[in-house]
């Protein structure tokens, strides 16, 4: 499934508001998004790309290439000219989970791509259906600990960042609970909705539901609270630490050999977007957080995602080959 939008301002405004007169950029820039449409990433991606096309006065044609957690996207990115002109926005998974998920992939995660910036931060969400009886992350974990191998959790999907958070919670909280993969959040949901599962880690697709009163949300896993239920306090506050490593993000990359000064000014344009009054708030309807960085910060998280991340998987043994 391929799909593409295209973001531009009539050619009387173009000149004026180029990044780089004459130097970068002079033609359409490509955003490679890693999934499909719809969701956070894709949808963010698809702001940021019509804030891009205003402000450098070049077209942004967003073009949607899901499959393999992202592979296929960052596969596609990591072959592309380096010139600043393909671009990938992605969730952290593609880059920090793959590697332990896969025993082979067509690209290095680290010295395939140049990092631009992180675009928002993921917090998820602790939910439970009401009829579990649980009110508090306490009771919760008591109720798991009283009925160990009894309470089942839904996912994304076998090595999906939510199934590798949870079973990081089930070490750090000493419970003992049961993975069922789905093809996606939506089944997910749908199943936690009608009590066939009784509990996930959720990014934001259960908000709307939290808020109806048909799901209970008990903590986030932090490190901070969420804005968009700043009421629910992160796990560290409920005494359970270390599972905030498994937050997520959305980060914009470029192919490695992507000139310096083009990553800089692809930052430069994206650090006042990401600030703007707008895009935050589209973001934080969508359960995320706003989030900006440099290229040097973002190698960092990367690399600290890397080695923090990869025993978590090991010791899961998830596998998606």
């Amino acid at each position: 499934m391929k799909r593409r939008t295209l973001f531009a301002l009539p050619v009387v405004l173009a000149a004026g508001r180029a990044l780089a007169q004459g130097a970068y950029p002079t033609k359409p820039i490509h955003i490679v998004v890693t999934v499909s449409a719809g969701g956070s990433i894709d949808t963010i991606a698809r702001s940021i790309g019509e804030a891009l096309s205003q402000k450098t006065g070049q077209p942004v044609i967003n073009e949607n290439k899901p499959g393999a957690n992202g592979n296929i996207a960052a596969a596609a990115v990591a072959r592309a000219p380096a010139d600043g002109y393909t671009l990938m926005v992605t969730g952290g998974s593609t880059l920090n989970l793959n590697p332990f998920l896969y025993k082979e992939l067509p690209f290095d995660p680290v010295k395939s791509f140049a990092p631009v910036s992180l675009t928002a931060r993921t917090n998820f969400i602790l939910v439970v259906n009401p009829k579990l009886g649980v009110d508090t992350v306490e009771a919760f974990v008591a109720l798991a600990k009283a009925k160990p191998k009894t309470l089942n959790y839904g996912s994304a999907g076998s090595g999906s960042l939510i199934q590798i958070a949870t079973e990081l919670f089930n070490t750090v909280a000493g419970v003992e609970t049961n993975h069922v993969p789905y093809k996606g959040l939506a089944p997910a949901v749908n199943d936690l909705l009608a009590g066939q599962i009784d509990f996930m880690f959720d990014s934001a697709t259960t908000m709307s539901h939290i808020q109806a009163g048909r799901l209970k949300a008990l903590a986030v896993i932090g490190p901070n609270r969420l804005p968009a239920l700043p009421q629910i306090e992160t796990l560290a506050e409920h005494g359970i630490k270390g599972v905030e490593v498994a937050s997520g993000w959305h980060g914009m990359f470029a192919p490695a050999g992507t000139p310096a000064d083009v990553v800089s000014q692809l930052n430069a344009a994206l650090q006042p977007i990401l600030a703007s009054a707008d895009i935050k708030q589209r973001i934080v309807a969508l359960g995320a957080e706003p989030a900006a960085c440099t290229p040097d910060e973002l190698a960092r998280i990367l690399a600290t995602d890397l080695e923090r991340l990869g025993p978590i998987v090991k010791r899961t043994g998830a596998s998606l080959d």
